[in-house]
């Protein structure tokens, strides 16, 4: 199985409060032009996503994990990408929250 992992600091083995399935091969990305371009050029069956990233664009605008799932959902919906599971293991309850809710809502417009 392959995971996507994007974090601007951490391995997914310094995260310790989530159990990752064991059989998990991890490309790990640390911005969202990294994370743009590896879903442009594989396909993962998961996805590990931080919020503060530390990524912004040229005009100053903060790029987070959010964002990063945000064009993931683009990519589903535009490209036919199969869409990942999702793990969040942002240490930022509001943004993780932010990110779980947007992902569930979107599951639940695919149920529709």
């Amino acid at each position: 199985m392959k995971g996507l992992f994007l974090d601007d600091e951490r391995n997914p083995e310094d995260v310790t409060w989530i159990k990752y399935p064991c059989e998990i091969v991890w490309d790990i990305v640390r911005t969202h032009a990294e994370f743009e371009k590896a879903l442009i050029h594989n396909s993962y069956d998961f996805v590990s996503l931080d919020h503060d990233i530390q990524d912004f664009t040229e005009e100053y605008k903060e790029l987070t994990g959010y964002t990063c799932l945000l064009t993931m959902i683009n990519f589903v919906m535009d490209d036919g990408m199969s869409l990942p599971r999702l793990f969040v293991h942002s240490q930022n309850p509001v943004g993780a929250e932010n990110i779980r809710q947007h992902y569930n809502n979107y599951l639940k417009f695919l149920e529709i």
